[in-house]
């Protein structure tokens, strides 16, 4: 959620050389990769794939074998500083090249198709074209949500071994973690804290060593509202507000993502090989199908360049290719809703309707503050030499800190009960029953979600609002020179709409048809209605803001906040829910083992696998589900 501008990185460039890296040659040539016959091959390597990948790749008597269609750009420091982090996630469409998201040669640079909830208007997703996946371009924040949440995986979604209790070891597994300062009203030193994070993972988890002059105004301000300081928000209670943890290294300063954490340190082993630049394009699947586990795959096409390869898999092919493209190749190897297939000329193999269904992911509206004079914000980068010179400075230090390994460093989940009157709650919680009172649901798994959802906001049992505060201007409106701003960001967590991810084309290079269906429901209207409202007040009572910059201060009436929010929409990219993991008579893709239903030896390992959205950015839960599905494999296969 960090924006920066052209002329901030162009100060950067001069001090540190930061430039767009050209990608490095792929770690193995396509031919040769072709040409060898691996145990697992996985599709995609992102996230979760690298983590499958080194976890499978540490026995040398099993070959794994990574297809990659980004580049891979060891040692760029556009991925690397955290200021290059760009402003598409929020719906901006900056073609700057400066930055991260919305840069075509590290960003796919998805779009949703126009929303009717949002006037016609659309959604960027942005999505890691790069070897590392999404993890190298997002914005770092390393979050868990609520243990409630993990918990309805097993028991309200029926998934045997998926519980909060037995992700956590996997949560620190993967984090090599350092503690947070001491720095907010109300915040302590609680040592729970270090005894739910790992010390020796392969990704660093740290927390920033710089501050701007807008966090601890406004946690005072969220404090005198009744909004709690959350001292330890990793051990199953992720409400109030808290200083956030990043994975950014803290001695370097920079990005610690998928790719230098879990592949680069193994690249290597003789028995792990990666072709980046490589977009899979189908899985080829045996004429016979194996007695009640279904069909075989044999292993995938995949294209580099203008030539056509195949590469077989004696045992698995492991897609983890993020829940918008995972959709994308099942269906267009044959497998997903038969109606849809035969629609495009594809024949079916395996009908299985919900594969592209049951879309969820979290709605942001954002506003924006002038500060008053003396307020330091990151916009100083922008206009005042001294502070750059600083922060230049202070990046090239060991450890490095400053302004330039700054990431946005407040968060606050909150139930909805604590950002409204008990007036406002019943109204929004009546709208809520309407909506819900005789609603026929596609599939029992959609109506148990709706349930649990509820019965979550009506108890205010976990975070429905968040809040981030980002202290700098340009994300929602055209800033003024010389001027300082903070921006809030209110997220919607457990949003009602459910959406979906689609083919249209047989063409593999196609983006996929996605459709979150954003503010289909008037309750999740309100809800990020009524968070801008909240969050007006809290910034008014904060002593920071000179001024309402966007909305202005004319927008007063509820609705003409609502016309605001409509017309100020975008996502977190948070995409899941795709490849749902609940029994199939349910409406579920995958089981336990996240083995998709009707293929013998395909499994999913991304996000797409969720079956209910978290009130958390969903990197650190990527991680840890990926991290169990490299045991889960392991087990299988005895291995």
């Amino acid at each position: 959620m960090r924006t920066t501008t052209k002329a901030f990185l162009t100060l950067l460039a001069a001090h540190l050389t930061l430039a767009q890296t050209q990608p490095a040659p792929s770690p193995t040539d396509a031919t040769d990769f072709a040409e060898t016959t691996f145990d697992f091959v996985v599709v995609g390597g992102g996230t979760s794939g690298l983590v499958l990948a080194s976890r499978l790749s540490e026995n040398p008597n099993i070959t794994v074998g990574v297809l990659e269609a980004g580049d891979y750009r060891p040692g760029d420091d556009l991925i690397l500083i955290p200021a290059s982090t760009g402003p598409a996630v929020l719906g901006a469409n900056s073609q700057d090249q400066s930055n991260l998201q919305g840069n075509p040669n590290y960003d796919w640079k998805f779009k949703s198709v126009p929303q009717t909830g949002l006037n016609g208007g659309t959604i960027l997703y942005p999505r890691g074209k790069v070897v590392g996946g999404s993890s190298a371009i997002n914005t770092m924040i390393w979050q868990r949500a609520s243990s409630v949440e993990y918990d309805l995986w097993e028991s309200a979604f029926q998934n045997p071994g998926w519980s909060w209790s037995s992700l956590l070891p996997y949560f620190a597994k993967v984090e090599n973690w350092s503690p947070p300062p001491i720095v907010l009203p109300g915040q302590e030193a609680d040592p729970s804290l270090a005894a739910v994070h790992g010390k020796t993972g392969y990704v660093n988890v740290s927390y920033n060593n710089f501050m701007t002059d807008v966090e601890v105004p406004i946690v005072k301000s969220a404090n005198a509202l009744g909004i709690r300081t959350n001292s330890n928000p990793d051990a199953g209670n992720g409400t109030g507000f808290y200083y956030m943890a990043r994975n950014v290294n803290p001695v370097t300063g920079f990005r610690s993502y998928a790719s230098p954490a879990y592949f680069e340190p193994f690249v290597g082993r003789p028995n792990l090989k990666l072709v980046s630049e490589a977009l899979v394009t189908k899985i080829n699947f045996a004429n016979s199908t194996v007695e009640g586990k279904g069909l075989v795959a044999t292993g995938v096409d995949f294209t580099v360049g203008n030539q056509t390869f195949t590469v077989k898999a004696n045992k698995e092919v492991i897609l983890a290719a993020g829940s918008l493209k995972t959709p994308q190749l099942l269906e267009l190897s044959g497998v997903g809703n038969a109606t849809l297939l035969k629609s495009l000329g594809i024949e079916p193999l395996l009908d299985s309707p919900q594969i592209g269904e049951n879309l969820q992911d979290h709605p942001v509206t954002y506003s924006d503050f002038q500060t008053k004079d003396g307020v330091v914000t990151l916009d100083q980068l922008t206009f005042n030499e001294t502070f750059v010179a600083e922060a230049k400075a202070n990046f090239s230090h060991t450890p490095a800190h400053g302004a330039l390994s700054y990431t946005d460093a407040i968060i606050g989940p909150n139930t909805f009960q604590a950002v409204v009157n008990a007036s406002q709650f019943n109204s929004v919680l009546a709208l809520l029953d309407k909506e819900l009172k005789g609603r026929k649901y596609p599939t029992e798994l959609q109506q148990l979600q709706f349930t649990a959802a509820r019965e979550l906001f009506a108890e205010g049992k976990i975070a429905w609002i968040e809040v981030v505060n980002v202290p700098e201007g340009g994300v929602v409106s055209v800033p003024t020179a010389n001027t300082s701003y903070v921006t809030t960001v209110v997220i919607q967590l457990h949003p009602f709409a459910r959406g979906s991810v689609h083919i249209n084309s047989t063409d593999p290079t196609a983006a996929p048809v996605i459709n979150p269906n954003f503010l289909a429901s008037e309750f999740d209207t309100q809800v990020l209605t009524h968070g801008l409202q909240f969050v007006r007040k809290m910034l008014n009572n904060s002593g920071i803001v000179a001024e309402y910059h966007a909305p202005d201060n004319t927008v007063q009436t509820d609705a003409q906040w609502e016309s605001y929010v409509r017309g100020h929409v975008g996502s977190t990219a948070h995409p899941l829910g795709t490849t749902a993991m609940a029994p199939q008579h349910i409406g579920g893709v995958v089981d336990s083992h996240l083995k998709i239903y009707g293929l013998s030896n395909v499994r999913v390992v991304d996000a797409g696998i969720f079956p209910f959205t978290l009130s958390a950015a969903i990197m650190s839960s990527v991680y840890a589900v990926a991290e169990k599905a490299a045991d889960i494999v392991k087990a299988d296969w005895k291995i």
